[in-house]
């Protein structure tokens, strides 16, 4: 089984019409999800490989909607209520590309989860968003611990650029270091902003990770994979046409990176090929969403 941990919030997806006028109306449609990198991991991988989603929600009806948004998509759930729900304004342009605001209230405040909660995860993946705050921080780490003490593994996504610059790179590379994933996606930015990759060339931090799979993606361009300091392979992305929103489309291909391996086994060519054929098709719908998901106007997709 797949376990996913960490942030849950809902969504706001704007998608602007035309460039942003200061100081008055801009033309757009809205959209209001469910959200959270993690959650956006459950959400696709759940129809593709038994996935149990943990987090923590607030004490409202968002908390209900975005609960019930990932069960519909066949994701176990685990949760804990308190606080009020968080909430991810998107701002989309008319490239597709993306600002963000987040206020993650309820999903930073994830306390100790209770182990049966881990009991047959396989493989444990979390994000560095759950790493900004305590009690998540600690949360999340001691999860990690428990399943690598289970016999499983663990997968780790580094989020964002604004994360690490948050924690500070070497408390970063520390929390690294205490979560010793098997497994570590990062964009270009943010391998080269940690010392694990530059393209083809490893980076200073991958001697200290052991033999860790680092998956370095770069948009369009292939994705370039190491084990440990060796460059074990590069792997093309097909076009895609008709880009209008770049949301989800690192979880997506988290997602399909993680059921390949639990469905298939590890082999770094054909498990990255799983993650761009999953990751192109959220590339045209609004937020994290796969073209023949629901109506938007749900609590589902984005962020």
């Amino acid at each position: 089984m797949l376990g996913v941990i960490g942030d849950i919030v809902q969504d706001i997806v704007v998608w602007q019409k035309e460039p942003v006028r200061h100081a008055t109306d801009t033309a757009s449609d809205i959209f209001m999800q469910r959200g959270g990198s993690a959650s956006n991991v459950a959400a696709f991988a759940g129809s593709r490989v038994p996935t149990r989603f943990i987090g923590c929600v607030g004490e409202d009806l968002a908390g209900v909607a975005v609960t019930r948004a990932l069960e519909e998509r066949g994701v176990e759930t685990k949760m804990q209520v308190r606080g009020t729900t968080g909430m991810i304004v998107l701002q989309i342009d008319e490239a597709g590309e993306r600002n963000m605001f987040p206020s993650r209230a309820a999903s930073g405040m994830l306390e100790s989860v209770d182990p049966s909660w881990l009991d047959g995860i396989d493989l444990l993946h979390l994000t560095a968003y759950s790493l900004e705050v305590e009690p998540a921080r600690n949360s999340v780490v001691e999860a990690a611990r428990r399943v690598h003490d289970n016999g499983g593994r663990v997968s780790f996504d580094v989020s964002s650029v604004y994360t690490i610059e948050r924690l500070g790179d070497e408390e970063f590379a520390r929390l690294l270091k205490q979560i010793a994933p098997d497994f570590i996606s990062a964009n270009q930015d943010e391998s080269r902003r940690l010392g694990l990759a530059n393209g083809q060339q490893p980076g200073r931090l991958l001697a200290e990770l052991g033999d860790v799979m680092v998956l370095s993606r770069n948009g369009g361009e292939a994705t370039q994979v190491f084990v440990g300091p060796r460059h074990v392979a590069e792997v093309a992305v097909e076009p895609v046409e008709n880009i209008r929103d770049l949301t989800g489309a690192g979880d997506a291909f988290n997602a399909g990176f993680l059921a390949s391996v639990i469905n298939d086994g590890v082999d770094p060519v054909a498990n990255v090929q799983a993650a761009h054929a999953l990751s192109r098709r959220v590339l045209t719908s609004p937020g994290a969403t796969e073209p023949d998901w629901d109506s938007p106007n749900t609590a589902e997709g984005a962020s």
